[in-house]
């Protein structure tokens, strides 16, 4: 029996993308939702290619009902939590379907409301709703193209504090149109983005990605921004990242297990993908799991093992530079890098300690590991 959702048959790209956001909202909600008005905006809603008549395989369905759940366990456990969802859609068409939805599923304990709006001609109208007292908001971009993810279309959003955004940033179809000259991506990748024409493959995507992270840190002031990759179902390249902004260290953390546990359903589906491909065109029925013959992807394992050395020379930079640095802004240096986690930041230190370079300051008996979050202090070793 398959193990992936049939609605998702041939853009498997987006269970995947579905998959990370209902595991991020349900964990930000019960950490958000007791003390927090949480509010959902989706600012390019749809519905697109929605196949179950619940919309239960679209961002908004997945949101609205994580929210809903959410509120349900908080009440039960005495809390009164003030979850609310506003839904934008510029198409007329999708937001009728939308609005539908939205008057359908709307209630007095949870508001959901849809809007037949160009999101960026109603920014003020959207910080408006996401700037009453004791709000949080959470916004989702996840446009057609790369245009509406442009800065400047998205800026006063970036800049909402206390405020969260999750951007997917098409990386497919920049890497089609980067080497063109008439295209201009200085709104996506800064002013400097010619220079990125002269790479390519994996050099060139990991420079669309970091870029335009740090951009999205500069303009909304964010502490971290982490990227999550979404791979072709059936490619060995990457569709597009998901782009995650924070301004607390929580978040990092539920983002990174969100990043794990999707790079886990990405072999579950890819592995399935296979099976079916290669049952397709051998005529046979196999009878072991997809799993057995499953080839993982040369892609994702590249990305990996870039990122894991781009991440150790800067964390080995920032020891170096400041002579002593706390855990915690390594932690937050390393964990932005997609596919590395606290665990590699610890194999790093703990070689370094080995060798003599470096020392770790403030462990005690009951925090032997490096955690973040417990004043432990790295110190780099005098050269004899």
């Amino acid at each position: 029996m398959s193990d992936t959702d049939s609605n998702y048959d041939e853009r498997e790209q987006s269970e995947i993308k579905h998959y990370a956001l209902r595991l991020y909202l349900e964990a930000a909600t019960r950490i958000l939702g007791s003390t927090r008005n949480l509010k959902y905006i989706d600012c390019c809603a749809g519905p697109w290619e929605a196949r179950s008549s619940d919309y239960s395989d679209t961002s908004f369905g997945i949101a609205v009902r994580a929210l809903k759940d959410a509120a349900d366990q908080l009440s039960a456990r005495g809390n009164s939590p003030k979850f609310a969802c506003l839904l934008i859609e510029k198409n007329t068409s999708a937001f009728e379907k939308l609005d539908a939805f939205a008057k359908q599923i709307d209630t007095p304990a949870m508001p959901v409301r849809a809007r037949n709006w160009d999101f960026t001609e109603r920014m003020l109208d959207i910080v408006r709703v996401c700037s009453t007292v004791g709000t949080f908001p959470f916004i989702f971009i996840d446009p057609k193209g790369w245009q509406l993810a442009g800065i400047s279309k998205i800026r006063p959003l970036l800049q909402l504090n206390p405020g969260e955004v999750l951007i997917n940033l098409m990386s497919a179809f920049i890497r089609r149109f980067i080497k063109d000259n008439k295209t201009d991506f200085s709104d996506l990748l800064g002013a400097d983005f010619p220079s990125l024409r002269d790479l390519s493959g994996a050099e060139l995507e990991s420079a669309i990605v970091g870029k335009y992270c740090d951009l999205v840190m500069r303009e909304g002031n964010f502490s971290y921004v982490c990227s999550l990759p979404v791979m072709n179902p059936d490619l060995d390249s990457f569709n597009f990242h998901l782009i995650y902004a924070t301004r607390h260290r929580k978040g990092v953390e539920v983002f990174k297990d969100v990043e794990r546990r999707t790079e886990n359903r990405t072999h579950v589906i890819r592995a399935e993908l296979q099976q079916k491909d290669r049952q397709s065109r051998s005529g046979n029925f196999e009878l072991f799991g997809p799993d057995v013959q499953y080839r993982e992807e040369n892609c994702y394992q590249r990305l990996a093992r870039t990122n894991n050395e781009r991440a150790q020379k800067a964390v080995r930079a920032l020891i170096e530079g400041a002579g002593r640095i706390a855990y915690d802004e390594c932690w937050g240096e390393a964990l932005q890098f997609s596919a590395v986690y606290e665990p590699h930041l610890r194999g790093w230190i703990e070689s370094w300690v080995r060798e003599g370079v470096v020392t770790v300051e403030g462990k005690s008996q009951k925090t032997s590991v490096l955690r973040v979050g417990k004043g432990m202090i790295l110190a780099r070793l005098p050269r004899n």
